[in-house]
């Protein structure tokens, strides 16, 4: 019988087993934790129904599996969710494809619907959407990993959704402190599922990020072809993750 969750923390610490993997916070027979330095790793460990991708910058506690279990139960035919941070200085949310063609958070107080992507330190996936998407794509940055996977889930018939309620406590960091960085990422991340129309789009602001496009066209192309076979998204999926 499948494990009702599996959380899955990741952190550079962890890789070639040069840390000891702390002890979980709790444990319960309906839950896995994976301490490693690759998302992958832990999706290849997997076995539980819902998979909770996170990073030490926030708290998986058991009042947060209960409410998203809850969520679960509320909203059984959606395959990601995206829960907010809640911080010192208030709330972190999803994002969402702006109108200038960038990721852009939701607003505070963004009511129930589809996002783009999640924060890069916490999201849920079913397995079923897990089996059927893959891999992640772990040569993009930390900031990008999630938003990637979770533009090419668009591809494999899933949605991720931003359910208010759903709440972590955190301290999430700024990924990206190099813009060239940051723009590289996110013309790639854009290209790979949404296409050149997209990538254009952000180009048109950060014409430097093209280099960053042009200078991996031939593997981008590869990795393009087999996210968007056989796709399953449609023009309304992809108007519902816009601003």
């Amino acid at each position: 019988m499948l494990r009702q969750f599996d959380v899955i923390v990741v952190s550079e610490r962890f890789a070639n087993g040069s840390t000891i993997p702390p002890t979980p916070p709790f444990t319960d027979p309906s839950l896995g934790w994976f301490f490693v330095d690759d998302i992958n790793k832990g999706l290849e460990a997997s076995e539980a129904e819902w998979i909770i991708v996170a990073s030490e910058q926030v708290k998986v506690t058991r009042e947060f599996l209960n409410n998203l279990a809850e969520c679960n139960a509320s909203f059984p035919m959606v395959d990601a969710l995206a829960p907010r941070i809640r911080t010192a200085n208030g709330f972190v949310g999803a994002k969402v494809i702006g109108k200038k063609g960038d990721f852009v958070q939701i607003d505070e107080n963004a009511s129930i619907r589809y996002v783009a992507a999640p924060q890069p330190d916490i999201a849920a996936f079913s397995r079923r959407i897990v089996q059927r998407t893959g891999r992640v794509d772990n040569s993009l940055t930390e900031e990008f990993q999630l938003a990637d996977y979770s533009l090419r889930m668009l591809h494999a018939g899933g949605r991720m959704l931003n359910i208010p309620y759903l709440v972590i406590e955190g301290s999430p960091d700024n990924k990206s402190q190099n813009t060239k960085e940051y723009n590289a990422g996110c013309i790639k991340t854009l290209y790979k599922s949404l296409g050149i129309s997209a990538a254009g789009k952000f180009a048109l602001r950060h014409p430097q990020s093209w280099i960053s496009l042009f200078s991996e066209l031939k593997a981008l192309n590869i990795k393009r072809k087999a996210a968007i076979s056989l796709s399953k998204m449609t023009a309304e999926m992809l108007h519902e993750i816009r601003e």
